[in-house]
């Protein structure tokens, strides 16, 4: 299968299976059905490891947080994007669980009845930007996702 950074795929069961917990990922399921999915990018550096970033349709519950850190913080929380229409729904893009995955991860594209979803290229912007400023933190040693990053790295590096 061919990988094209910017679509929306499923992982497989078998990687949350075994990175799961120690690195606090999403469940793969929800209610029988396949969940999340994963926008996905290639890393800058190692072009064999790919970044997956959870969408959620959850926009009220992740809008309602946001605001409420935005007013309490005062700045523009780099955790979410979001986006007003996605395939005709609202979604939000969760950069605070993104995580770092391998090719041979990736179960399949995610597509609405046999076509791909496109992500408008401003939501892509917005995310390059807000997991650009996340590598940034994590360079520094903040730990800005839930997810460890520098050490679920090392760990994907020893598989590619």
């Amino acid at each position: 299968m061919e990988i094209i950074e910017g679509k929306l795929y499923f992982i497989k069961d078998e990687f949350i299976e075994k990175y799961n917990p120690k690195y606090h990922l999403m469940e793969n399921k929800e209610a029988g059905t396949k969940r999340p999915t994963y926008f996905c990018f290639r890393d800058r550096v190692d072009k064999s490891i790919l970044w997956f970033v959870p969408m959620s349709s959850k926009y009220d519950k992740y809008l309602k947080i946001y605001d409420n850190i935005k007013s309490k913080k005062g700045i523009e929380p780099n955790n979410f994007v979001f986006a007003r229409n996605l395939a005709g729904k609202k979604a939000v893009f969760l950069i605070q669980n993104m995580f770092p995955t391998l090719e041979k991860y990736i179960e399949q594209e995610y597509k609405k009845a046999g076509i791909s979803i496109k992500v408008p290229k401003a939501v892509k912007e917005e995310i390059d930007k807000k997991t650009r400023d996340i590598f940034a933190l994590t360079n520094k040693g903040i730990i800005a996702t839930f997810t460890n990053l520098p050490e679920f790295i090392k760990d994907i590096k020893k598989e590619s």
